[in-house]
């Protein structure tokens, strides 16, 4: 047992770890949501994470996004693979640079128990819940996430195998996407794939 482990076992029961150390997540975007969610899984314990982007780390993403100075320029699934081992060097975690679309998407949601969407595209946003419901997979979505000032209006709402968190409201094509309220979100969509993780038989 790691060192992270031990540390662990301090916030969990053993029956937590254990499905800790076995669900297998998958996070589609590793933009301001989806660096900051896969950190927070992988600081709560998740040992095998599959991170999927086609973008590169931007001067323009790091008032968001959780990358450093030096990493721009760099595939963001490379650069944020590095740092989650890091934080957690036992982890498993598979960096995919690949545009998700209907060729490719069915397989990677099959491999995986918990599907989060990270991603600004409305269309993939669909097509990703679409998927994950159609192969009865737990899913994790966002809607709202741009702005400031406003962050008591997050919300969560759930169904069945799924939970969606944001503001219902604010599009980035209105207004621009800042750390407090993208981060609030992203923790608040990490804490639901927690949740979910304790449901998991």
């Amino acid at each position: 047992m790691s060192l992270f482990d031990l540390m662990l076992k301090n916030y969990f029961d053993e029956k937590m770890l254990e499905k800790l150390s076995k669900v297998k997540i998958l996070v589609i975007g590793c933009g301001g949501l989806g660096s900051n969610i896969a950190v927070m899984l992988v600081r709560s314990g998740v040992k095998n994470l599959t991170i999927v982007d086609f973008d590169k780390v931007d001067i323009s993403n790091l008032n968001r996004q959780n990358y450093f100075f030096y990493q721009t320029g760099q595939e963001k699934v490379s650069a944020l693979k590095d740092i989650l081992e890091k934080i957690n060097p036992y982890v498993a975690i598979k960096a995919i640079s690949m545009k998700i679309d209907e060729s490719n998407i069915d397989d990677l949601i099959l491999q995986h128990d918990i599907i989060v969407e990270a991603v600004d595209n409305e269309q993939t946003k669909m097509l990703i819940f679409k998927k994950a419901y159609d192969h009865g997979k737990k899913v994790v979505l966002a809607s709202g996430v741009a702005g400031f000032g406003d962050c008591e209006n997050i919300k969560i709402k759930r169904g069945k195998n799924f939970s969606v968190v944001g503001d219902f409201v604010t599009s980035i094509n209105e207004k621009k996407p800042l750390a407090p309220k993208v981060m609030a979100v992203a923790a608040m969509q990490a804490d639901e794939v927690l949740r979910m993780v304790s449901e998991l038989e």
